[in-house]
């Protein structure tokens, strides 16, 4: 009855459609898209209809509506009845009914897993990448059946031309002018044609023999449509109207296919009330044998029954799934169907979960019983994944030629890994090596050894599976002896100390001396002694001054001096080396341009004086100085020109540095006013106006303007603000200068605003008590 009301609701909400989408093609349709409003339609018209299945069908099918959409629709509309009308899956209730009160936490598992999992075959049929939809057009196969009705259309050409166009009659023959009744019907497509050649030599007799002057062609006209009667657990079973070509897979895609409880391995096709051929999909899926799909006739029943056994396989298989069975089918045969285990697969041993009458069943099959182990309705097939761990491993690592893993078989020795390593690294420290190894509770034992003696064969040691065998570079086991080289080198940093070097081999890696280096005066900063360091005093080190030729010559005092590990290299800078500098100064000056400083007690009047002065336009109020500094990086220097051209040596006039540029702007004849006023933008100057004069012709201040922050910066970089204690007053404004009024900081909700106007308080009136305590 459920499926009834399901197959209306699809059939009329196509009816719905047709009626008020009329500019739309039905078969442009998107089910999955369409609104929720129209399939409410559907389910209105629904109660005021009084069609059966098979007319409402055909009307859907009138207004253009293809199989597919049916199906798509179906799915639709059965989720929406689930949701509204409480209906419960069968399949998924009929498994819950099945597991006991006393194993809840695997009946959970065991409706999450076939939630998840989906039954083998059936994206066979709702698959949008595959589709088994019969066409019309396909060329007629030579073993094609001729049914009453079908068209025959015969051509002839040659000494004598003609065209026939004969429908098989009710008694299956065809009637040929001049031939008379030719039976076909019943005959293959190829029997027939060459039936009809045999008798047209009748009328024709030059169509025959080895050199014929007529020919003729046969081909099949339109064949007459069959009805196909699909009934069982199919999810739209129904009468369907199918091209005389189509083949039982055709059938059941338009049907949707098997549903939940429908069977994919036990499907009949009965013809004449006899059962002419027994369906299995998996012949298809499994082994890619499609001799099941065999040709429909008119009026033929695609029969599915329920399942009768089935079982779900999860785990380190290639396919997970609910997979049927046929009853002389064994576990083995389920693994094939899932395509055999994964490469992770533990296959010593599979386990089946079995429900019975009151409880349920752990069964443990080994592989080689695979093959002989039955399976029953319900059972759930899952294994692991193999550990990670070796059965026969045995690891060396350290200073072997070749470290890594290797097999580990019963009697193997120490020596015998060491010589598979390709024996000991020529850095192996030699007096002592360990061996970690595995109880059988996990834990570990430490097991030392002399390699000396292992190697010289005086003791050998039998390993064990997972043994882990170190044997450390001698350099892993010290301090890392190196020197350090710093000042005027090229490259300063650390080296690796070698026996025998000298001070000029360490300039040597530093990659010689730089310009600025004194070559005659390299210190050499030296450990103390391990003896001098086992006791107490305030020496840290040793120091020694050296000279050596600026070209690293070989020198004998070079030779003679030979460095230690953790030796302290400085090369001091030359005390009269100083690197070229200069100064660049652009604008408003006679001759622009860099120039050089040759020497230290050069100032800013003195670059004016090389650049011979500055020209009538200069803003000399607005000139600024940018310097660069290791300290400080880049940076704005506000200067104040006018005083340092008044008083050349003064303390405004700055002593130049390398790189610093100077720059005086042409007279500037704007101020501009930015930040939180109503209209910002620049004015022209006047002279002794302040800047609330300037902020009052841009509107005034906006609603969030910070009004007590108010500054004014000049355009050599300085700056000036409010001043004053009670009554503050505006900054004075000069040429080229900038207003800026900032913006009120937000206020942090809560109450700390008030909070801190309390502290204040409370600390003012303590401040009170006290003094009043001391008068009195």
């Amino acid at each position: 009855m459920i499926r009834t009301v399901f197959q209306l609701y699809i059939l009329l909400f196509f009816l719905v459609i047709g009626t008020s989408i009329q500019a739309q093609d039905v078969k442009n349709i998107d089910v999955n898209t369409l609104p929720q409003s129209e399939i409410e339609k559907a389910k209105t018209m629904i109660k005021e209809a009084n069609l059966s299945p098979e007319e409402a069908a055909n009307l859907a099918r009138q207004r253009g509506a293809s199989e597919q959409q049916i199906r798509e629709m179906q799915k639709r509309l059965l989720e929406e009845t689930d949701t509204t009308n409480n209906v419960t899956d069968p399949f998924k209730e009929a498994a819950e009914r099945t597991v006991q009160d006393d194993s809840a936490e695997f009946s959970s598992r065991e409706s999450d897993l076939k939630k998840d999992l989906s039954i083998f075959g059936s994206y066979l049929f709702n698959s949008k990448n595959l589709t088994f939809e019969p066409s019309a057009n396909l060329q007629t196969p030579a073993n094609y059946e001729i049914n009453i009705g079908d068209q025959m259309i015969i051509n002839i050409w040659g000494n004598s031309q003609n065209n026939y166009q004969l429908s098989v009659n009710p008694n299956g023959q065809i009637l040929i002018p001049d031939v008379g009744p030719v039976y076909i019907a019943g005959l293959t497509y190829l029997s027939a044609e060459n039936k009809i050649k045999q008798r047209l030599t009748q009328i024709y007799a030059d169509m025959a023999g080895d050199s014929p002057g007529t020919f003729a062609q046969i081909n099949m006209g339109q064949l007459k449509a069959i009805r196909i009667n699909i009934v069982g657990e199919v999810t739209t079973p129904g009468t369907y109207t199918l091209p005389a070509t189509a083949a039982a897979f055709n059938a059941l895609y338009l049907s949707g296919g098997p549903n939940e409880i429908g069977s994919f391995r036990n499907i009949r096709i009965i013809r004449n009330n006899k059962t002419v051929k027994d369906v299995d999909i998996y012949r298809f899926l499994i082994d890619a044998d499609p001799s099941d799909n065999i040709q429909l006739k008119d009026n033929d029943v695609l029969f599915v029954p329920p399942v009768e056994k089935r079982v779900t396989i999860t785990g380190q298989f290639q396919r997970n799934g609910i997979f049927e069975l046929k009853e002389s089918e064994s576990l083995q045969d389920i693994i094939r169907f899932a395509g055999g285990y994964t490469e992770d697969a533990y296959q010593a041993k599979v386990q089946i979960h079995r429900k019975t009458q009151q409880l349920q069943q752990i069964i443990d099959v080994d592989f080689n019983n695979l093959a002989t182990t039955a399976l029953m309705n319900g059972d759930i097939i899952s294994n692991t994944k193999v550990l990670d761990r070796f059965e026969n491993r045995v690891t060396i690592s350290g200073s072997v030629n070749r470290p890594g893993e290797y097999e580990w078989t019963p009697g193997m020795s120490l020596h015998d890994l060491i010589v598979k390593a390709d024996s000991l690294a020529p850095d192996a420290f030699q007096n002592r090596g360990l061996i970690n190894r595995e109880n059988k509770d996990l834990t570990t034992t430490a097991i030392p050894f002399d390699v000396n003696e292992i190697m010289a064969g005086k003791s050998n040691i039998l390993l064990q599976k997972e043994d882990v065998i170190l044997i450390k570079s001698h350099f892993e086991l010290k301090e890392m002896q190196n020197i350090s080289v710093s000042g005027e080198v090229l490259a300063p940093g650390e080296f690796v100390w070698s026996k025998n070097m000298t001070l000029g081999d360490a300039i040597f890696l530093a990659k010689g001396f730089t310009e600025g280096a004194d070559s005659t005066f390299i210190e050499v900063a030296r450990r103390l002694s391990y003896q001098e360091a086992s006791f107490l005093s305030d020496q840290l080190v040793h120091t020694f001054t050296l000279n050596m030729s600026r070209n690293l010559e070989l020198k004998n005092n070079d030779a003679s001096f030979k460095l230690k590990p953790y030796d302290q290299i400085s090369v001091r800078r030359a005390p009269g080396f100083r690197n070229s500098g200069s100064a660049i100064i652009a604008g408003e000056v006679v001759y622009a341009g860099s120039f050089a400083i040759s020497n230290k007690n050069q100032r800013i009047s003195d670059l004016i004086n090389l650049a011979e002065g500055i020209t009538p336009q200069a803003f000399v109020e607005g000139a600024t100085l940018n310097r660069y500094s290791d300290e400080l990086g880049k940076e704005q220097v506000a200067i104040d020109l006018i005083d340092i051209l008044r008083n050349p040596g003064g303390q405004s006039d700055l002593f130049l540095r390398d790189g610093d540029q100077l720059y005086v702007p042409e007279f500037m004849q704007t101020v501009k006013i930015g930040g939180n006023v109503q209209n910002p933008f620049s004015i022209a100057f006047e002279e002794g106006k302040n800047a609330k004069f300037y902020i009052d012709q841009c509107g005034g201040f906006s609603a969030d303007a910070h009004r007590k922050k108010v500054y004014v910066q000049y355009a050599n970089g300085a700056t000036a603000i409010k001043k004053g204690f009670i009554i503050k007053t505006y900054p004075e404004v000069k040429a080229g200068s900038q207003v800026i009024v900032p913006q009120k900081p937000e206020k942090k909700p809560g109450n700390g605003q008030w909070l801190a106007i309390a502290s204040v308080m409370a600390s003012l009136a303590v401040s009170i008590a006290t003094v009043v305590s001391l008068t009195n």
